[in-house]
């Protein structure tokens, strides 16, 4: 599940294709019949969209046209159901083969600890993989290379265009300037923020906003890696403005706790509100749903005299269990969603999903909403004007934290020094316990 981010460099550097499924398949025991296909199991998070559920399930189809002998047995459930079952799945006795996954410390790293990955170090160099060297880092593991990171996401701010122009104004670059329009949506009857926390993943994005915007990229790696402080001034200021500030002058909807994501984003596909804080992951699904008015997309503007470093990095990626029992056919099989150079251009195309690696997108036929996020993501190659999504990087005991505490911060039963104090005795306890992530 994130960033915006940056505007720089060519459209030309883009980042990685985001996992992408597929159906086919027969035998559900696994396994090949003598004289019969390999078959292989492949488990992963539903698409955002029916249609691109449908396009996922052709492309597996696709894939077994070209490799007869292998017969993938596609699964998908949401992505919630599949990190309460990833690890007695991956216990099975039929574990998933390949399967898509969050790829931080609290994510797949907490499966890496388990020993319930395969190590993918013989792979890259075999297939001559092409990932930055940053996103490989993403998903190395105590030293051992052991995912392939699926799509290269920002968070930030689409936005109602139409109305924006209506009430005279731009994007806006300042936090003074965001107030502004804000106050005025509210005069008008709107909802200046169409954003839930029902799941409470929701306010992950919020904190990482503020605190990529707060601290910088030099201060979350220190924050991260270092020896700065989760509850240092700046990290409260930032928790206080997005948690207690915008609920207490009326920004977002409504019970925000009692908001889905999705709810939530259909008060801003309806026009009922303004604009929607959340990850270019949306974009397919925005640009399918909205036909009545024109959606930008900005980076979440400064706050007091800090720049601006959108939150982006790697959302998920492709995984290989280490108990399975058909290695080659699960790469074949990885390679062939992450790298055919046609599957990429149709990622692009069709699911707007941004590869790890280069990639000519000059010719390719895409959205203008998508274009301009790719305007925002043009710095692949050199990440560091962004923020980071901190959930992805951070262990499970502190996104545990995260995640339950934003939701009493919203709802005034805890301040922000009080959640900023507990998110630093989370961190500092799975440092000691050796749960943090060295630095790329």
């Amino acid at each position: 599940m994130s960033r915006r981010m940056i505007v720089g460099a060519a459209l030309g550097s883009l980042l990685l294709s985001a996992c992408i499924s597929g159906t086919g398949g027969s035998s559900s025991d696994g396994g090949s019949e003598e004289g019969g296909p390999t078959v292989i199991r492949y488990f992963v998070g539903i698409e955002e969209t029916p249609e691109l559920e449908a396009e996922a399930k052709t492309i597996i189809e696709d894939f077994e046209a070209e490799n007869p002998d292998i017969d993938v047995e596609r699964e998908s459930i949401s992505a919630e159901d599949q990190r309460t079952v990833i690890q007695t799945r991956l216990r099975s006795p039929q574990p998933p083969d390949v399967f898509g996954f969050d790829t931080g410390p609290g994510f797949a790293g907490v499966l890496a600890k388990a020993d319930l990955l395969y190590p993918l170090e013989d792979a890259y160099k075999e297939h001559d993989w092409p990932v930055y060297d940053w996103a490989k880092a993403r998903v190395t593991y105590d030293g051992v290379l052991s995912g392939v990171p699926g799509s290269v996401e920002e968070i930030g701010v689409f936005y109602n265009q139409d109305l924006f122009s209506e009430l005279g104004f731009e994007e806006p670059q300042t936090i003074e300037e965001l107030d502004q329009i804000a106050q005025a949506v509210k005069t008008e009857g709107l909802i200046p923020f169409a954003f839930g926390d029902q799941e409470q993943w929701p306010a992950g994005h919020l904190f990482s906003i503020a605190a990529s915007n707060v601290l910088g990229p030099e201060g979350l790696d220190q924050a991260l890696y270092g020896d700065a402080k989760w509850n240092s001034p700046e990290v409260v200021e930032g928790i206080d403005l997005m948690f207690s500030e915008f609920v207490e002058k009326g920004y977002y909807p409504e019970d925000v706790n009692a908001i889905t994501y999705e709810d939530a984003n259909n008060l801003f596909y309806a026009g009922k509100a303004a604009m929607a804080p959340t990850g270019t992951w949306l974009v397919p699904e925005i640009d399918s749903t909205v036909q009545d008015f024109k959606v930008g997309f900005f980076p979440f503007p400064a706050i007091d005299d800090t720049g601006i470093a959108p939150p982006s990095g790697v959302g998920g990626g492709l995984f290989v269990a280490a108990d399975t029992e058909e290695p080659e056919a699960a790469l074949k099989l990885i390679d062939y969603l992450q790298f055919n150079e046609q599957r990429v251009q149709e990622d692009l195309e069709r699911a707007n999903t941004i590869p790890a690696f280069k990639v000519d997108t000059s010719e390719l036929d895409l959205t203008p909403l998508f274009r301009s996020v790719l305007d925002d993501l043009a710095e692949a190659e050199n990440p560091d004007s962004f923020g980071y999504n901190i959930d992805v990087l951070a262990p499970a005991g502190f996104n545990d934290v995260m995640f339950k505490g934003f939701q009493s911060v919203l709802a005034g039963e805890r301040t922000a020094q009080e959640q900023a104090d507990a998110l630093q005795d989370a961190y500092a306890e799975a440092k000691a316990n050796g749960e943090t992530l060295e630095k790329p």
